[in-house]
């Protein structure tokens, strides 16, 4: 049950996410064809819908306290040892895998759908740690924490756009000219 609240609210906010996208585009548009007023019409509706996300990640928070400890202040969290080196698969190693998934989804995808690719490529490589769930969260296996955190590293190296919309991974110009230099 707490799963399934989890995730309406996961893809109340994609949505929302993407209908925010939208109504700026619209501003944009009316903003390049000088049409002003339509466009601060469509930029107060960005900002209503900026409000309603806050919103609703404000009634989540609320929501996770009702339920118990927020995920990210679970007992236990913070005094588990990290693993000895080489005892997981590195993130370095989920890098062209993602770019691969990618590419191959037409240079985007959901994270699930991204994640889905990646590990049946990287399912022979992973180690068996990989496979076991996080100590802070039984529900997520070690492997795709990883390979998030590789996605984050990769954003920031400019590989992954970071303006794509809540749960959507998607490659940029960069991410390709790496995928063709380091082997497709």
């Amino acid at each position: 049950m707490h799963g399934d609240v989890n995730e309406a609210f996961e893809i109340l906010l994609n949505e929302l996410d993407a209908a925010l996208k939208d109504v700026r585009e619209r501003a944009a548009a009316a903003s390049r064809q000088g049409d002003y007023e339509r466009a601060q019409t469509e930029l107060a509706r960005a900002q209503q819908i900026e409000k309603f996300i806050a919103d609703i990640h404000a009634k989540r928070q609320q929501w996770q306290a009702l339920i118990g400890k927020p995920r990210r202040q679970r007992e236990g969290r913070g005094k588990t040892k990290p693993l000895p080196r080489g005892q997981r698969t590195p993130e370095e190693a989920y890098r062209l895998p993602i770019l691969r998934a990618l590419v191959a989804m037409g240079g985007e995808g959901t994270v699930s759908a991204v994640l889905e690719r990646v590990y049946q490529e990287m399912e022979p490589h992973l180690k068996p740690i990989d496979l076991k769930p996080l100590p802070s969260d039984a529900k997520t296996p070690r492997w795709r924490n990883t390979a998030q955190w590789a996605r984050n590293s990769m954003v920031r190296e400019g590989l992954l756009r970071n303006d794509s919309p809540r749960g959507v991974w998607a490659i940029t110009e960069r991410g390709r000219a790496y995928l063709r230099q380091h082997g497709q």
